[in-house]
C-alpha cells in the first residue's frame, strides 16, 4: 500500500494491526484513469468481516497477499481465499479474487510453483502475481486489480462445494425442462384426442 501511495520502500517492517486505507489514481492503457480505493484487512479481521451475511456486497475485488518465501504465509492466504470464495457462494455475493506473491526478490519456498498452480487451476483464477516492493517490481499489480474488478467473471474463484452445487442445479433445471416438455406433449395429445372425439 505504501508503494501505491508513492512512498519509498523501507527495510523495517511493522505488521498491520488495524485496517488501513489508500486511495490513488491508476492510469490504464489509452490514458484512461480510474480511482482505486484499497482497504487492507489483517488476516485476523477476515473472520470478523465475513460474520455479516452482506459483508462482501460492497467489495469489487479481494486481493490475497502472501510472502512467497514463507510456506505458512501461502497456506494462510489460500485458507482465507477459500473462506471468501465459500462465503461468496453461500451468500451469492461472489467476489473476484487475485493472489499476490510478495517478496519475489527472495527464494520461494519449496513446492511454491506446484502448489500455486494447483490452487489457481482448481479454483479457476489467475496464478499468483509476483511482486517485489524492495526491487520496485510491481508487475502492473494496480492495473491488474482494476482490470479484474472491471471483468469480474474472469476472476471469481470456485470451491469444490460450489462446483458441485452448480452441477446439481444444472441437473435439476435440465430435469425440469424434460418434465415440462413431457407434460406439454401429453397435454397436447389429450387436447388433440378430445378435439377429434368431439368432431
Amino acid at each position: 500500500m505504501n508503494s501505491f501511495l508513492g512512498r519509498p520502500y523501507l527495510d523495517s517492517y511493522s505488521p498491520t494491526a488495524d485496517e488501513q486505507y489508500a486511495v490513488n489514481v491508476v492510469e490504464l492503457p489509452g490514458g484512461i484513469k480510474k480511482t482505486l480505493f484499497l482497504l487492507e484487512i489483517h488476516e485476523d479481521g477476515v473472520s470478523k468481516l465475513l460474520s455479516s451475511k452482506e459483508s462482501l456486497a460492497p467489495c469489487d475485488i479481494a486481493v490475497f497477499v502472501y510472502d512467497s518465501s514463507d510456506e505458512s504465509s501461502w497456506k494462510r492466504a489460500t485458507e482465507l481465499l477459500m473462506d471468501v470464495a465459500g462465503d461468496g457462494e453461500d451468500t451469492s455475493y461472489e467476489v473476484p479474487c487475485l493472489i499476490v506473491a510478495a517478496k519475489d526478490d527472495l527464494d520461494s519456498f519449496p513446492m511454491a510453483i506446484q502448489n500455486s498452480t494447483r490452487v489457481s487451476q482448481d479454483m479457476g483464477i489467475e496464478a499468483p502475481i509476483p511482486i517485489s516492493s524492495k526491487l520496485s517490481d510491481f508487475n502492473n499489480i494496480f492495473r491488474r486489480i482494476v482490470n479484474a474488478a472491471e471483468h469480474p467473471h474472469l476472476s471469481i474463484p470456485e470451491t469444490e462445494a460450489g462446483r458441485s452445487r452448480k452441477q446439481y442445479h444444472r441437473l435439476i433445471n435440465r430435469s425440469l425442462m424434460v418434465v415440462s416438455a413431457i407434460v406439454g406433449f401429453a397435454a397436447y395429445h389429450v387436447y388433440a384426442a378430445r378435439k377429434n372425439a368431439s368432431s
